[in-house]
């Protein structure tokens, strides 16, 4: 086995993981750091006109999201990544020049339309080429990366965005973004077969061309898209997903929740970082406990924490309890990650 053949499926969970961190995590999980200020700036003092902004970034993610899949195998993908890479650090830079909430939003359908072109869907079908065996441990572990990024990136945002103000923020994070993701970009193959390699889990073209041939049956066997859009495991799929995007979205503004409540914005910060941190722990420890019992049988457990998560938060409101606001952080993680590799092993199992 070659030196590559070793080392390539292991750097596409690397490259595909900081991607999903650079763009997605950092607008969808960051960016909550930023409504506060934003808000007190360029919205009137209100929080509500500028938390709109998740509900552009979801609906443009959508629409990257369906367009992507038309072109993940028709363009060279390294291409794809960079161009959505170079267009969200232009934005950043752009962000940090808002006057207006309009610009805010029109900035937010841009990026999010980026991360429909470099998050989850790219991770998945990336991962699932260049793996055949251990694909759900594959697909934590390049969850794992994104929160490495996020643990790091969280606390850094929140210190700058506190000592030199927001606009200097964005400005940090474009560069960022560059830095990582354009090397990040270029490395990613959408298959192995690109540089002449085998995915994980074979050991010769012969085996590889029997699990393609097995898989070209299951596709054989298939009904028609109309059928499918109707079948109940369509249907359950999307409102898993529908139920997981906004719950995971709404975590996201656990930071500007913690201030809006008078908990403060040093509070609001160590939030977000201990939801970035908890990550560390529970992105392997989901990986580990889905690939030994199964996403059927694991998904129910990690989805009763993500249930336990808002409700004390709401317990520590209505008591005012700091401490417990912070410990409702820790399962609270657990929506970010049923909200990606989750969502990925649950359609895989369906």
């Amino acid at each position: 086995m070659s030196k590559k053949q070793k080392i390539y499926p292991w750097l596409m969970i690397v490259t595909t993981g900081l991607l999903c961190g650079v763009v997605s995590g950092v607008f969808t999980q960051v960016m909550g750091l930023f409504l506060t200020p934003l808000a007190n700036s360029i919205g009137g003092g209100k929080l509500g006109s500028v938390s709109y902004y998740y509900t552009v970034l979801i609906l443009a993610t959508a629409v990257g999201t369906t367009l992507v899949g038309k072109f993940i195998h028709k363009v060279n993908v390294s291409l794809i990544l960079l161009g959505a890479i170079v267009v969200t650090a232009a934005s950043t830079w752009l962000f940090s020049m808002a006057n207006n909430v309009m610009a805010f939003y029109v900035l937010a359908a841009v990026v999010g339309i980026c991360c429909g072109f470099s998050g989850y869907v790219v991770q998945g079908v990336v991962i699932n080429n260049w793996f055949v065996k251990r694909k759900n441990f594959a697909f934590t572990a390049g969850a794992f990366f994104n929160t490495i990024f996020l643990a790091i990136i969280t606390p850094v945002a929140s210190q700058i965005i506190q000592s030199n103000g927001w606009r200097r923020a964005f400005i940090i994070l474009a560069i960022i973004m560059l830095v990582v993701g354009v090397p990040c970009s270029l490395f990613t193959k959408v298959e192995p077969a690109k540089l002449n390699l085998l995915p994980y889990g074979v050991s010769s073209q012969a085996e590889l061309d029997q699990v393609n041939n097995d898989s070209e049956e299951e596709e054989s066997n298939n009904s028609s898209t109309g059928k499918v859009l109707l079948s109940v495991s369509f249907v359950l799929v999307l409102i898993f997903f529908c139920f997981n995007e906004f719950a995971g979205n709404m975590t996201s503004l656990w930071p500007s929740f913690a201030e809006g409540v008078g908990f403060g914005a040093n509070v609001g910060g160590l939030i977000a970082t201990i939801i970035t941190v908890a990550d560390l722990i529970m992105t392997p420890l989901f990986g580990v406990t889905s690939d030994h019992f199964g996403g059927r049988k694991a998904l129910p457990w990690w989805l009763f924490l993500t249930i336990l998560a808002p409700v004390l938060m709401i317990i520590a409101n209505q008591t005012r309890l700091i401490p417990l606001a912070l410990i409702a952080a820790v399962p609270a993680d657990a929506i970010s990650v049923i909200m990606g590799s989750g969502e990925q092993i649950f359609a895989k199992d369906i």
